[in-house]
Formats: structure tokens, sequence, C-alpha cells
């Protein structure tokens, strides 16, 4: 399936509620909004979509079309080219069409940080280590595929 930014929305949201759901956080029903909505602009710039990255991929050839047609290669195989050169930058930590900027554990860290100081999150009842496992799990579970 090919992921847009809204998924990121969807994950930052799915992820709130799971993790309020298991009761490892409580939250204040009437602000919940405000708390996905945080998160996801915390989030968004460490994750990209298939969509940013297409836009990325062709922002690059934009840059470089004047040079890449003058190598005589059709235009799908510069798309696969610069689109295999991108992927070796952010590929590793690419998971069902998410494109972690920085490592899964490290985006967990900025959760956890990110939950423990929010005044719309009331209280945290897993210990820092046990939050962000949930949400490395959480993370590598997440399939925007399989949302309604």
């Amino acid at each position: 399936m090919f992921t847009k930014k809204d998924h990121i929305k969807v994950l930052a949201k799915n992820l709130v509620s799971r993790l309020e759901q298991d009761e490892s956080i409580a939250l204040n029903p009437r602000t919940r909004h405000m708390v996905y909505q945080d998160l996801y602009v915390k989030l968004n710039p460490y994750i990209l979509s298939d969509e940013e990255v297409r836009e990325k991929i062709l922002t690059q050839l934009g840059q470089k079309s004047e040079a890449l047609t003058d190598t005589g290669l059709a235009e799908s195989d510069q798309y696969k080219a610069a689109k295999a050169v991108l992927m070796n930058k952010i590929g590793e930590n690419a998971v069902h069409g998410l494109y972690y900027q920085i490592p899964i554990k490290n985006v967990a860290v900025l959760v956890v940080q990110f939950l423990m100081s929010h005044n719309q999150v009331e209280e945290v009842y897993l210990s820092d280590d046990d939050l962000e496992k949930t949400i490395v799990d959480f993370f590598k579970k997440f399939d925007s595929s399989q949302l309604h």
C-alpha cells in the first residue's frame, strides 16, 4: 500500500489510543485530541511516507534533470536509480511503508519524553524502559494497509 502523510496522523492517534486502552497512560478525555495532534507534530519530522519519498525523489530528479538527460537513461530508469540512492539512506528504518529518519528506538525515546512532559497527559504508569519497548513494538506492528 502507498502510504501518505495522513497515515502518520493515524499512527500517532492509534499509538496514544493503544497506550490509553492498555492503561499505560491516562488522558483527560476532553483534551485527548490535543495529545494526538501534538504527537503527530512531534513525529512528523522523523517519519516519511511513501508519498513524501516519491516527492523527494522527483525533487532530486528535477534538480538534476539536465545532467540526467545527458546520460540517455529513460525517465523510469532515472527514477529507479534516484529511489535506490534515497532508499540506501532511509530504507534501513522502513516499516510497512513508513520511513523512520532515525532508528525506531530513538523515535520511541522521543515519544516517551513527549508523554512525560505533555501537560495533557495526566499520568504515565509504565517505566520509561517498558513504555519505550511498548512503543517500539507498536511501531513495528503498525501497518497502514490494515486500516479500514
